[in-house]
This record gives C-alpha cells, structure tokens and sequence, in this order.
C-alpha cells in the first residue's frame, strides 16, 4: 500500500504521527479525568462493613547534629536512629477507614464442644496437666479460654492485611477466629484498598501504624491483639515500637522482616528498583486513560506508594526490643516473604511462638480454620498469667552504643538466591550499569555471593545484546523508523555502524569498544544485526564484552560499597536522594568525566558549553516563543489573527507565510525576472520510480544540472533542504520524502537574508535588515582526518555534533594542504550557518531593485528574500543578485541566531516586522475594505504542518569519488 501524498491527506492525516497519538492521548486523559471525577468509581462499603474517619500522618525525618545525643525520656513515638530522628506528624486530614467487625456466635461451635472427661471447670492449669499435650494444641483449653472470654473482658484481634488486596483476604481467618473465641476480631481496609480513602498523602507503614490507633480511638479501643500479614506485619510492628503499652501481642503472618531479606536486600536498591515500580503505575493510574477502572481495583498506585514510602530498614531492630508475647507463622516455601526472614525473626527473638506450615505465601489463609486454631491457642495463653510469663521477654534495654548486636545473615541460598538472580536479571532490561553496581552492593552486604549476582547480571546483559542483534537481522531497517526503536537509535547512527563494520568486518574492536562508550551500544548491535554478520562470532563476541566489563563493575560496587553500608544507618532515610543523586552522578561520569581524558571529549565539552550559554545555537522554538506571545497579541489588539497576511497577499491567500507552498510565491514574487534561479515543483507520485524518473524529465526539461537544491514544498527553517548532487543523491532524497518537492539551481556565492517593507501607497521601500549566512568550512592540513578537523576549528566545534552527522560518509576523509571543505552548504542556521547582522548593507541601491520585483508582482508590502551574491560589493550595488527563496509576512528574522547582538535588540527588530505586518493588514481591511482570504484555522494548520517536520534521513549512495 503507497503512502499519500500531502494534497491527498486532511488535516488530521497532514499532521505528523506524533501529534496525532499526543491529540489522541490528550482527549482520551481529558475524557478519563472527566469521568473519573464526576462518576467516580470508587468501591462502596461492602456488605458488614461500617466506617469511621480517623487522623492521617505523614513521616518527618528530623537531622540532629552528629555530636548531639538525644535526651533521655524521648518518647517511643519518635523513632531515633543515629543522628536522624523520625516523627509522625499530623497531616490535619481524615481518612476514611471502613472495618468489619466478628464476634463469636452465643454457644461454642461443635468442634470445639467440651469432650468427655475434660475438665473444663477447673483451672487452666488443671486442663492442661490432665490432658497431657502441648498447651498450643488443647482444643479443649480454647473451649475454656472462649468460656473466659465471654465472662471477662479481653483485648480485642485487629487484622491488618497485606498490600495489592483488601480486608477481605482475612475475613475467612476472622470467622474463624470468631469461632474459636476471640470476643471481637477487627478487620479494616486499610488506606488505599478496600472501601477506605483512596488517596493519603503518605502511604508508608509507619504513617498506616498512626492511621490505625487514631482509628482504635475512634472505636473506643485502648489496647489490641495485633496480627499483620504480609506488608501489614510491618505496619504491626511499627505499632508494637510506638505504642507498647497498646500493643497487647505481636502476630507476624507471612511477615515482612529485616530489611536484607526484602526483594534485593538494601534500602537504597530497593528504592532505585521501586522508582520505577511507582513510575509505572503512576503513569497507569494517573496518565493511562481508563475510565476509572483501575480506582477500583488494589493493585494500583496506592501499592506502588506503600513500598516506595515504606521504611522497613530498622524493622529488625524493632523486633530485637519487643518483649512481649510474640507469634510468628510462615509458609516454608513463601518466595515474596522469604522463609529465611521468618527464621531470621525467630533467632532475634527468641520468646517467639511459631507456625510453620509447608506452602507458599499463601499458604496461611488456604487453610484458615487450622491457621485460626493455633493463634486462637496462642491467645488463649494470654489469658492465664502464669502461661503469659512465659511468653514474655525481659526487657534488653538499649546497649550504651546504642547498637543492638543482631546474627549474622547467611549469603541467600536455594530457592531465594534463584529469585535474587532472576530481579538482577530483569533488572539489567532497564538498566544495565546501575544492576551491576547494585549487585555489587549486595555483594559487599553478604546477601549474595559474588558467583550469582555476576552470572545474573552476564545472562541478563547477554540476552539484551542478542535481542538487539535479532531485532536488526530479522526485522531490519523498517523497524528503525516506528517507535519505540526510533526513539533510541537513528537510521543515520545504525549507517555510521555499518561503515565502520566494512572497514572491519571481524567486528572485534566494535563491539567490545561499544560496552565502554555511552550511546554506542545499541546502534552498534542493531546495526550487526542489518548486516547480517556471522552470528556465531558476535554471540561468543557479544558473550566476552559483557564478561570484560560487568565483573569489574560488580567488584567496584563491593569494595567501594563496604564503606556504604558501614554508614548505611545514616543515609538511609535520604534513599530517595541517593538514587537521584546516584543516577546524575552516573550520567555525569560517563557523558563528562570520563570523556574529559580524551581530546575529542574535551572539545565536545566545549560544544556542550556554548551551546548552552550562547543563544544563536538554541533551539528555533525555544527563540520563537516570545514572537509567538507577540503574535498572539496583536491579533488579539487587531481583532483578527489573519489581518497581517493582506501585507503580502499577491504572494498567496496565506500571504506567503513562511509555513506556506514555496514554489507559489516563489513564482508568484519573481515571474521570469532574471534575479530567479531555474526552480521547478516535482509532485508527489504512488511509487518512487515513476517520482524519480519524472524528476529526471522536471530537470532535464528545465535545464538544472547537477548538483541542485532539493527542498520539501512544505516546510520551515531549513528543514529537509538537501544538495543532491548527483541523480543517485536525489533518488535517496526522493525515497525518504514522499510529499511535493521543489527542485532548484544550486548557485555559489555568499547568503544573504533581505528582509525589504513599503507602507501601503508608498512608491519606495526601504531594506529593515541584512543578514549574512557564512557557511561554515574548515581547511586541510594533509594529515588530519575531516572529522578531526571538524572539532579542531573554532567555529565549527559548536555544531560538532551537526556537522559529524552531515558528513559522516566523508568523516575519514583527509583534505588536501589548504584545501577547504564546505561543511554544510545550506544558509540555514537549523544546517550550521553563522548568522551575522550587517546593518551596514542596507543600501538604497538594494531597495530600488526589490521595489521593482514588488511592483512587478502587486500588492506586496513585507518580504524576507534569500539573496545570493559575489560580495558584499555586488549586494549594495544590486549586480549579479539570484534569489533563491523568498518568504512573506510574518517572518522571523535571521538576526536572533547572531551571538554579537543582544537578544533584546534581536527581539525588539522580530517584533517590529511582525507590528508592521499587522499594521499594514489593518490599514487595509479598514481603508480598502480588503478581507483576508484565509482563515485563521488554515493558517495555523499550514504553520502545524511545516513546523511538524523533522529531517528525515537520507541514505546517500558511495561516492568514489569523494
């Protein structure tokens, strides 16, 4: 199927794909937003559930000098670590908190009816001396201890579910819990999931912790029996460190613990790891137009929130210091809450109850009756003194150094460390370097050894390559030009690949090189794979690069890392900052330091610096704004967006707006007037043969000869403008520009921008402004190569990278002793061009001649001509002139791309021209009555077409002799 050409499309197919997929996006988020906000989809309170408003908080890290010590009697609602003391604070919001609540039912169930020859009147002890079996599994001491409950009043169970679900994924637990029992089992949604407030402004367990005893006043409850699963064990703990004296026991479910045990095993890693976890459902929540879907579910930003706000580096400090009764339950083959963390727990507590039942991290509520049954027994305990001292602890106290002593962690091995290298593996998908810095990290904490966390980041790396290398070989150039492969590597870098390949096919130097220089690695490989090279060297080559360069990386990460950790205690609430701070300083160092030990490096520095600091070398759009707003003014003040373009209007409808056809008013300005250059249109044909060969006939018919300027009929600011400079040149051009083209004698000569005005019913104009366009060359030595010469020369180091990609082909190519090499012969500043103002070739003379062309051509009172010519001499004197383009009203000048004039002045001459285009055009419509011919909606759809474009590559042909 051939592509249309311009005249074929509307506006919407005139636009190019990414405006159109950002227009689509933007109505579709509108239209989400909308619906999101005034039919929420928010879940309602479930049946049995009620709701009370409870206090929201946030966390607030608070620095203290390192030589100040914190005073005895802080209170254990701040959490101190080292030099950082950590608070909640009070938001002065309400969440809303739905629950359900269970009670036991009026008699005990049947399984737990008294059986005979129990004595379930007498004592607990007497129980349990008569039945003979472990106090924790005596169905009869829970029948008692529910007779107990009923008569005496007992702490309440609260519930607290994990993230990504709600409270209903213990309700079943809390049934049976009620069975047993237990005189009142609380389950609350917590904020986030559920029927509970969607949004809170922190997220973390230690903020939740707050949540929920504000939500246990609100319910009257002073002291609770807590019982956290999964990423609610942490939210349980924090509630134990806070408030003890509340906190009747401890009950961790497939529990989080010490922080070495979650995902990759170091606060710092896991926030680098979890930012992109949160970018993605951000973006999916927040941007993805789903109509409020996804409010609904638990899986969503909330979850994303919890983990990236959560602080779980100290959790295992917290469970050093509880004293109080505590049970653990765990499923032994739970891969997202490690078994090994819940040994960990039970070593650093040694007062733990334990369950632990074969199954994964589910493994628990499959089984709710049998799970329910022992924590049942286990609270059945608390109710007798003597059996509940027995569940206690002493109190440890905190050592003077204030550092606990903790047992050592064990390298992850089994089933964990084929987790560990599978996240390190999928890791290296996103970022390759930052993994293996971070494996090295975990290296250095003993989490991992050094043999998995470098085999994981080799295979990772490894099948990345390959799938480079398969995506250019069995998808090819096509795939080049859709994104998201557009987006990362160009048509033009894949070509500067190949060539580098021909001239060493082997490959060996490329791609080890390529691992050691950013941005090459992915050309690199793409580009291996178009060509079509032996694909079993480039795996074994693709296999030794990675081996050079992942392992130095990881053994860098452990032996610098050492030193991290050892002052982890005091970094790690800045995590955020570290990952920031860790990512810019990567980016730094290998786009700036480590080029800086290069020659060639150091002259890219010096691009970089002016193109920053100085103006002329900013981005066209970026200039244009101001004008822009100027724009929008006077058509506001002139009641009218369209009025200026009867300035020019013999040029066109548009007024020969700068957006608008080139071949009209080039035609419509110069006629046959002997200042033109031989200029033909080639209309856009179904297939590039037959557009080829007609443009063969266009030139022969017209008698322009090789080379000549080629340009698309639509277009602005030098975009697409190319010297074909043989038919091979302007076939390539052809294939990569489907629409209308001109075609165009090249003349030599020094550029020019005239920009000439004459008020309405003056016979003379005069010239506003001249702008010479050098065009920027470099001269031979007879050794160095075109590309050195390139970022050797003073002024072409500033487009460097401009002018390295326009002359790649010829980038080895050593000119002659004072031979001089034009590197881009368009006057265009988007091309290269030096835009210098020379006010001083404003003459009379130069105003005669174009007074003449616009009486020739009507009723024009504003143009801007691309002015060719020997000298300046011949340009005041009006001799030998050939203009090559000719733009109307509305024009930006030239002037703002020249580095010695002051951007006030640059701008205050741009808004001048654009003041009097409207004042010429408002004179018009109310002095002759003259309407513009075109409407403001045309107009802004011509100015969206041209400045849409963008410099399609052109695959130029060999050309020997060059």
């Amino acid at each position: 199927m051939t592509a249309k050409t311009t005249s074929e499309k509307n506006f919407w197919q005139r636009l190019p794909m990414r405006w159109r997929v950002i227009f689509v996006l933007l109505a579709l988020i509108g239209a989400s937003s909308f619906v999101r906000h005034y039919f929420p989809m928010t879940p309602e309170l479930r049946e049995g559930q009620t709701q009370v408003e409870a206090k929201a908080y946030r966390v607030e890290t608070v620095f203290e000098a390192p030589n100040e010590k914190i005073a005895a009697g802080t209170p254990r609602e701040a959490r101190v670590s080292g030099v950082y003391v950590s608070k909640l604070v009070e938001t002065g919001e309400r969440l809303r908190i739905a629950y359900r609540e269970f009670s036991p039912p009026p008699e005990p169930p049947p399984h737990l009816a008294p059986r005979e020859g129990d004595a379930v009147a007498g004592t607990v002890d007497s129980v349990l001396e008569k039945a003979g079996v472990a106090w924790d599994k005596s169905v009869s001491v829970a029948a008692d201890a529910w007779r107990r409950w009923r008569t005496e009043p007992q702490a309440p169970v609260l519930l607290i579910h994990g993230i990504a679900t709600d409270g209903r994924s213990l309700e079943a637990v809390a049934r049976e819990l009620a069975a047993q029992g237990v005189a009142r089992v609380i389950v609350p949604d917590l904020p986030g999931f559920g029927s509970s407030s969607r949004e809170a402004e922190d997220y973390s367990v230690e903020a939740t912790a707050g949540t929920l005893f504000s939500f246990l006043d609100e319910l009257g409850v002073s002291s609770v029996n807590v019982l956290g699963f999964g990423e609610g064990g942490g939210v349980a703990l924090y509630m134990a460190h806070r408030r003890p004296d509340r906190v009747k026991s401890l009950a961790l479910a497939s529990s989080v613990g010490a922080q070495e045990f979650e995902l990759l095993g170091n606060h710092i890693v896991n926030k680098i790891v979890y930012t992109f976890h949160l970018g993605f459902f951000k973006l999916a929540q927040d941007v993805v137009p789903h109509f409020g879907l996804m409010d609904r579910g638990n899986v969503n930003k909330a979850y994303a929130r919890v983990l990236w706000d959560s602080d779980v580096s100290e959790l295992k400090r917290y469970v050093r210091e509880w004293n109080g009764p505590l049970y653990v339950a765990h499923g032994t083959d739970d891969l997202i809450s490690p078994f090994s963390s819940a040994e960990y727990t039970v070593a650093l507590a040694p007062q733990v109850k334990t369950h632990f039942v074969e199954g994964g991290h589910g493994a628990l509520l499959d089984d709710p009756r049998g799970f329910a049954d022992d924590y049942a027994a286990f609270l059945a305990r608390l109710s007798v003194p003597s059996e509940a001292a027995k569940l206690r602890r002493a109190d440890v106290g905190v050592p003077e150094s204030g550092e606990f002593s903790y047992p050592p962690i064990e390298p992850a091995g089994g089933a964990r460390v084929v987790v560990l290298m599978l996240v390190i593996l999928v890791c290296t998908f996103v970022a390759e370097d930052p993994t293996c810095l971070a494996s090295g990290l975990l290296v250095a904490q003993g989490l991992v050894g050094f043999v998995p966390a470098m085999t994981a980041c080799l295979i990772g790396i490894f099948i990345g390559d390959l799938a480079l290398y398969l995506i250019g070989r069995f998808l090819g150039r096509p795939i080049l030009r859709k994104p998201p492969l557009k987006w990362l590597v160009s048509e033009q870098q894949i070509d500067e690949m190949s060539e580098r390949f021909s001239k060493n096919p082997k490959g060996l130097a490329l791609i080890v090189s390529s691992r050691f220089i950013p941005g090459s690695r992915v050309p690199t490989f793409v580009a291996a794979g178009i060509m079509k090279l032996d694909w079993h060297k480039l795996f074994i080559l693709f296999f030794i690069a990675a081996a050079l360069w992942t392992p130095p990386l990881i053994l860098l990460a452990q032996y610098v890392g050492a030193s991290v950790v050892e002052r982890f205690k005091e970094w790690h609430h800045n995590a955020a900052w570290i990952v920031i701070g860790a990512i810019v300083f990567l980016y730094l160092v290998s786009h700036y330091v480590i080029p800086a030990f290069t020659w060639r490096g150091r002259r890219r520095h010096v691009m970089t610096r002016r193109r920053i600091t100085r103006h002329e070398f900013w981005p066209h759009s970026v200039l244009a704004f101001p004008v822009m707003l100027q724009f929008l003014w006077l058509g506001i003040t002139h009641r009218s967006f369209t009025v200026f373009t009867l300035a020019g209007r013999a040029l066109g409808a548009d007024g020969g707006v700068s957006a608008g056809s080139k071949f009209e008013r080039y035609v419509r300005f110069l006629g046959a007037s002997p200042l033109g250059v031989k200029t033909a249109r080639v209309p856009a044909e179904k297939d590039l043969e037959t557009r080829w060969t007609n443009a063969l006939k266009i030139l022969k018919s017209e008698k322009i000869p090789f080379p000549c300027v080629v340009k698309p009929e639509l277009g602005d600011g030098g975009v697409g403008v190319y010297v074909a400079r043989s038919a091979a040149h302007l076939r390539a051009w052809l294939d990569a520009n489907v629409d209308d083209a001109v075609v165009q004698e090249y003349v030599g000569g020094n550029e020019y921008e005239v920009i000439w005005a004459r008020r309405p019913g003056h016979r003379l104009g005069r010239v506003l402004s001249v702008v010479q366009k050098d065009f920027v060359a470099v001269k031979g030595d007879g050794e160095r190569k075109l590309e050195d010469l390139i970022w050797a020369d003073d002024r072409a180091v500033s487009n460097g990278k401009l002018f390295s990609k326009l002359n790649f082909r010829r980038a080895d190519k050593v000119l002659k002793v004072g031979e001089t090499f034009a590197l881009a012969p368009i006057g265009s500043p988007s091309k290269g061009a030096c835009c210098v103002v020379r006010r001083e070739l404003c003459s009379e003379t130069l105003a005669r001649v174009i007074d003449g062309l616009a009486d020739a051509c009507g009723d024009v009172h504003f143009v801007c001509l691309d002015v060719r010519a020997e000298d300046d001499r011949a340009l005041v004197n009006g001799t030998g002139l050939r203009v090559t383009g000719v733009k109307g009203v509305g024009a930006i000048s030239s002037a703002l791309f020249d580095g010695y004039v002051r951007m006030g002045k640059a701008y205050a001459d741009s808004w001048k021209y654009l003041n009097f285009c409207f004042t010429v055009g408002a004179e018009l419509r109310d002095d002759a009555h003259v309407r513009p011919s075109i409407s403001a909606w045309r107009l802004f759809e011509e100015w969206g077409t041209a400045r849409g474009r963008s410099d399609n590559y052109v695959k130029e042909p060999h050309d020997d002799g060059e």
